[in-house]
């Protein structure tokens, strides 16, 4: 027998997920079988796995020592390694009890597909591993995690929940779309004005790509962009975008729309070849000049992101887009990031 106390860090989950992640080698009709016979129980009662957990709960585990290594995987010899390559302190924007900020450079997946390539949720829980805030054991209970999603060839900061209630919170904000974020991306042509579009967007699952169009389609998601240019060279803009939906190349695919695509993006490249051509020349691009810079939240958040209520979190500046910023744009008294503000007011340029 074995008992389990549930720490705050564990509760607001349901008993079904934590045992999910105490026995992970156990499968779900397994489990569901053991709660039935009540050799697994909760609070020294029946259980049916649906169940809250709160802090002090008490999980009983009935089984053989044997079943339980076998179980839950105590038995493993070797020490799991999540990456070979974990996160630089430098990639760490913003940190707090429970969500980390992290930079993703471009061409790093956000979390791992079938490639087989290293991904951004792998090199963090390493990095934690290795700062020794994360064990084995711990993972068994709650194993740390990134909250949203960029493009593999899109840079900019993704958030990383190192606990469940920071998990839960950051989907909550994510989900109501109440926080604010906030892109850079330099364009082909001269855009001179502001844009708010609602444009429906529909997915090639096959080309992996999307189009966008000003009327309904079946199966179409809506998406909305607000776009601002800040300032503008010979040949090329520089814009700041606001996301108020985010789907897959909404950005890229948006700029393209409007007839002024993003530099170096290979899919959604602009109709000007003298353009592709001079900023591959100069500047040698490799994929789109475009990434997530801020993230703007308001104030009244989950009590496990109180420390960023009405805080704006800004990231770093890809090497190659701060080349851009300095050979396309004049010198700015401040800089770089001179160029890169955010509007004190939701939705005004500054």
């Amino acid at each position: 027998m074995k008992e389990f106390t549930i720490a705050k860090e564990e509760a607001g989950q349901r008993l079904h997920k934590y045992l999910a992640r105490l026995l992970p080698n156990a499968g779900t009709g397994f489990t569901y079988k053991m709660l039935r016979k009540k050799n697994i129980t909760l609070n020294h009662s029946r259980a049916e796995g649906s169940e809250m957990l709160s802090p002090g709960d008490v999980v009983t585990v009935f089984f053989s020592d044997e079943t339980f290594a076998k179980m839950s995987g105590a038995g493993a010899a070797s020490v799991v390694r999540y990456s070979e390559r974990p996160l630089t302190e430098e990639q760490i924007v913003y940190e707090d009890e429970h969500l980390m900020a992290v930079f993703k450079p471009a061409g790093v997946l956000s979390q791992k597909d079938d490639s087989g390539l290293e991904s951004l949720n792998e090199q963090a829980l390493q990095y934690l591993m290795d700062r020794g805030d994360l064990t084995e054991e711990t993972v068994r209970k709650f194993k740390p995690g990134i909250c949203n999603r960029l493009d593999r060839n899109t840079a900019g900061i993704v958030w990383f929940a190192k606990t469940l209630a920071g998990a839960q919170g950051m989907a909550k904000v994510l989900r109501n779309r109440n926080v604010e974020k906030y892109y850079f991306a330099f364009v082909a042509g001269i855009l001179t004005k502001s844009a708010d579009v609602t444009l429906y967007l529909t997915k090639d699952e096959a080309t992996n790509t999307v189009t966008v169009s000003k009327d309904a389609r079946d199966g179409a998601s809506v998406i909305h962009t607000g776009v601002w240019p800040v300032a503008s060279s010979k040949r090329a803009t520089l814009v700041r975008i606001r996301l108020y939906t985010g789907k897959s190349h909404q950005i890229r695919s948006v700029m393209k729309y409007l007839g002024f695509p993003v530099l170096g993006d290979p899919k959604y490249m602009p109709e000007d070849k003298d353009i592709v051509a001079y900023y591959r020349t100069r500047y040698h691009l490799h994929g789109q000049q475009l990434f997530a810079y801020a993230y703007r939240f308001p104030e009244g958040l989950p009590e496990s992101l109180s420390e960023l209520a009405g805080e704006t979190i800004t990231g770093l500046v890809p090497d190659a887009f701060a080349e851009l910023l300095a050979g396309e744009l004049p010198a700015n008294q401040e800089g770089n990031h001179g160029y890169l503000e955010i509007p004190r007011t939701s939705g005004i340029p500054v």
